[in-house]
C-alpha cells in the first residue's frame, strides 16, 4: 500500500487535515518567494518541505504506517518554527507574507503537538500500525 492509499485510510477530519498540510506546504513557499523580503524565507519553507516529504515516504517505506512517521516533522519542522518566530519579529516584512507565515506557523505548531505525541508514544511502545484492520 503507498503512502497516499494508507492517508485514504485515515477518518475524514485528519485527510483534511493533511489536505490542509499538503496545500499550505507547496502554497507558503511560493507566496514567500514571491517578496524580495521573504525569498529567504520561501527557499527555506520549499527545501523543509521537500525535506518532510522525502523522509516521510523513505520512513513509511522503512516501518509502515506507524506513530513514528511523526518524526520527520519534528526534526524539520521544529527548528523552521522557530525560525518562523523569529522572522515574524521583523516589521519590515509586507502584510500579506507576514499573514501568510503566521498562517503556516500555527499550522506546523498544531501539527508538532501531535507530531510529538505520537512519537513519543511510539518510543513508549505503541508500534502497531495506525492502518485499520481491513486495511492493513
Amino acid at each position: 500500500m503507498s503512502f497516499a492509499e494508507a492517508v485514504q485510510t485515515m477518518a475524514v477530519p485528519l485527510r483534511l487535515w493533511v489536505l490542509w498540510l499538503t496545500v499550505a506546504m507547496v502554497a507558503v513557499p511560493l507566496i514567500l518567494l514571491m517578496f524580495r523580503a521573504t525569498r529567504r524565507d520561501g527557499v527555506i519553507v520549499l527545501a523543509s518541505t521537500v525535506a518532510v516529504m522525502v523522509s516521510m515516504h523513505a520512513l513509511y517505506q522503512a516501518v509502515g504506517f506507524v506513530r513514528l512517521l511523526g518524526l520527520p516533522h519534528v526534526v524539520i519542522w521544529g527548528p523552521l518554527a522557530v525560525w518562523l518566530a523569529f522572522r515574524l519579529r521583523d516589521a519590515a516584512l509586507p502584510r500579506p507574507a507576514r499573514a501568510v507565515m503566521a498562517v503556516f506557523l500555527l499550522t506546523i505548531c498544531v501539527s508538532l503537538v501531535f507530531d510529538v505525541i505520537d512519537v513519543a508514544r511510539w518510543v513508549a511502545g505503541a508500534r502497531e500500525s495506525m492502518l485499520p484492520e481491513r486495511a492493513g
